[in-house]
């Protein structure tokens, strides 16, 4: 299957994971005595980064304390946190990882409740877990449609939990709307950007130092990027959380690099951005960014960008997502990598 391929099955795997998820989310929630201290997420193999990004929306949502550790460094420093009761989140793909299975099993023992977020539910991980919140995703754990799908679910199972333990707010209709509509969106802009996005993608494949930028519910789609963004030859590619690139790299940025910034106009971490694309400039590195057109002062200050349709900061993240594995595909592609 061609990258294009890939980049065109998001949205059907993504309306399929959002669909079913709505109910069966929902009813794991409920069926889960949470409160019991704070949280606990754990990413495997490949969907390590992804337990960090499940702590935004934790946080967020319900309101809840979250610890948030890849497998391994759970295992050397959290083990204490996993009492009775205690409430772990697995995620993984392949579902296959020794440690993840070791550490699930250490969590049964000590009479905690574990959870699978997985789109290969029969694993060994997957049949360990007392719950089991499918994504229903086919494909390689890094593929971009199951990668996207984990992405969104984590959003909406954060926000499941607060629909189904908190006193309602104001804006959660339009924060379930926006879930629902992203599928539409990302197929509006397959057909409305492939020039763009070839054009910025060719950029990028000029480039000799990228870092991309992002923070809170953008900090993944950052680190993505640059994973996928690794393979392009000559080009030294690193993700940078905004607070850290604000205090420890924005000072050193030069006049061979360019900065990509990923915010949106919902992101509440958005000055902040805005900071440090104000220090990168004043540096001489190139400012591009992908955010949505009521970002006005990041978009005013950007040399080369993408503006995606303004969302909420959940959705948008995904969102976002999209748009860098799309990108990434057009820069990777045949005869520039």
């Amino acid at each position: 299957m061609t990258t294009r391929q890939q980049i065109q099955e998001i949205p059907g795997a993504l309306r399929m994971t959002l669909e079913k998820a709505r109910t069966e989310f929902g009813a794991v929630v409920r069926s889960v005595r949470w409160g019991d201290g704070p949280v606990l997420i754990c990413g495997a193999g490949d969907c390590s980064a992804l337990s960090q990004a499940a702590g935004c929306a934790f946080e967020t949502f319900p309101g809840w304390p979250v610890v948030a550790r890849p497998v391994e460094v759970f295992q050397t420093y959290a083990l204490p946190l996993l009492k009775q009761r205690s409430v772990l989140i697995m995620v993984s793909g392949a579902g296959e990882w020794p440690e993840a299975q070791e550490l699930a099993q250490t969590a049964k023992q000590r009479g905690s409740v574990v959870l699978a977020l997985t789109n290969t539910p029969e694993t060994p991980l997957a049949k360990l877990a007392d719950l089991l919140l499918p994504v229903h995703a086919q494909g390689e754990v890094d593929a971009p449609a199951v990668t996207v799908s984990l992405h969104a679910a984590l959003n909406l199972l954060a926000f499941e939990a607060a629909r189904a333990l908190k006193r309602p707010e104001s804006n959660w209709g339009q924060v379930a709307e926006e879930f629902d509509q992203l599928p539409g969106k990302i197929e509006w802009l397959f057909t409305q950007l492939p020039a763009l996005v070839r054009s910025l993608g060719a950029e990028l494949a000029r480039l000799l130092r990228l870092t991309i930028v992002g923070g809170g519910f953008y900090q993944f789609p950052a680190w993505r990027a640059a994973q996928n963004l690794q393979s392009l030859k000559g080009a030294e590619v690193v993700a940078a959380e905004a607070s850290e690139f604000l205090n420890a790299h924005a000072q050193m940025a030069r006049k061979d690099e360019a900065v990509l910034f990923l915010s949106g106009s919902h992101s509440k971490i958005k000055k902040l951005l805005h900071r440090c694309a104000a220090q990168a400039r004043e540096n001489g590195a190139r400012v591009l960014s992908i955010t949505d057109g009521n970002d006005r002062d990041l978009v005013d200050g950007t040399e080369l960008g993408m503006l995606v349709p303004t969302m909420l900061e959940a959705p948008s993240s995904t969102l976002t997502l999209f748009m860098l594995e799309w990108l990434a595909s057009e820069a990777i592609r045949p005869g520039k990598a």
